[in-house]
């Protein structure tokens, strides 16, 4: 799994936060535990408004193959609302980078939602080199002259 750079974490957690109160608002009742059995009922139920459906959805969500949760994102990604959309690209991180790398630049490219786009390209934005310090590098420092 990719190691995520500080700024996407923080952005990306706000994002989640606002998206699932905004899509969920209200909806917190009690409901029965719901059987989700494969992954249409899972995708059904990412795509609601009931939160703990959603909530236990992105659990059993983890439980798929990965075949059937690549595919169960991206149809979200495809058909879901921008909340949903977001979500998807947060679970999609949980793949291997070869899998989501490619879909998250898709994502980055078109996605409608400026802010799912920045979220998208942040995700799959290579980690800034460290330079090394002048201890690190012999060469950045200068030589004596005798």
């Amino acid at each position: 799994m990719r190691k995520l750079g500080l700024r996407f974490v923080l952005l990306l957690s706000v994002a989640l936060a606002a998206a699932l109160a905004t899509s969920c608002a209200g909806t917190i009742v009690e409901s029965p535990d719901v059987k989700l059995e494969g992954p249409e009922a899972i995708k059904a139920a990412l795509k609601g408004a009931d939160f703990r459906k959603k909530n236990q959805a992105r659990e059993k969500l983890a439980t798929l193959d990965p075949a059937d949760r690549l595919a169960v994102l991206q149809d979200l990604l495809k058909e879901g609302d921008a909340p949903t959309r977001l979500l998807a690209v947060a679970e999609l991180l949980n793949l291997e980078p070869h899998v989501y790398t490619s879909i998250l630049a898709e994502v980055a490219a078109n996605d409608p939602d400026p802010e799912i786009r920045e979220f998208a390209a942040a995700a799959i934005e290579p980690e800034p080199a460290e330079e090394p310090t002048p201890e690190e590098d012999p060469a950045a420092t200068p030589d004596s002259v005798e």
